[in-house]
């Protein structure tokens, strides 16, 4: 499932980790939406796609993973978590993340040739994000996540 793309983290106060990720999660989107609500379209998508991913990375926290960093580390956290999670949380779904991350890095890079994000583009982002970060808290609570053993 990893491919090396993801590896163990100390069983220990990683239930505690995920929860302060959440949160930080649920403070990124009320940035997004104030940089909305200011006219800063694309900072408003990079922020609620950050929301996004920490609230996936969360889950995956939960289940005592992580994403390796660098590069493909956050096609990994899509990966790991479309294909566990989408079923419950359908911000999850493969087709979502993909776009999400592709347009966010639109967003990030500027390119003149690239695709403009507009304001109801950051609106459904803002909202999936928040469908997503309910949807973690919601399953992350359930205390039906094992720890996941990497092989």
């Amino acid at each position: 499932m990893s491919d090396g793309r993801l590896e163990q983290v100390a069983a220990k106060g990683a239930s505690d980790a995920a929860g302060r990720l959440l949160e930080r999660a649920e403070r990124r989107l009320t940035t997004a939406s104030a940089g909305l609500g200011g006219g800063d379209v694309e900072g408003a998508f990079v922020a609620a796609y950050d929301a996004y991913r920490m609230a996936a990375e969360s889950l995956l926290l939960r289940q005592g993973l992580r994403a390796t960093g660098g590069e493909g580390s956050h096609v990994a956290v899509e990966d790991a978590v479309s294909a566990q999670f989408a079923s419950a949380i359908t911000a999850f779904a493969k087709p979502t993340f993909e776009a999400f991350r592709r347009m966010r890095h639109s967003a990030q890079y500027f390119d003149p040739d690239g695709p403009t994000i507009t304001y109801d583009d950051a609106a459904w982002a803002i909202s999936t994000a928040r469908s997503a970060a309910a949807g973690a808290r919601r399953v992350g609570e359930s205390g039906g996540l094992p720890r996941f053993e990497l092989s």
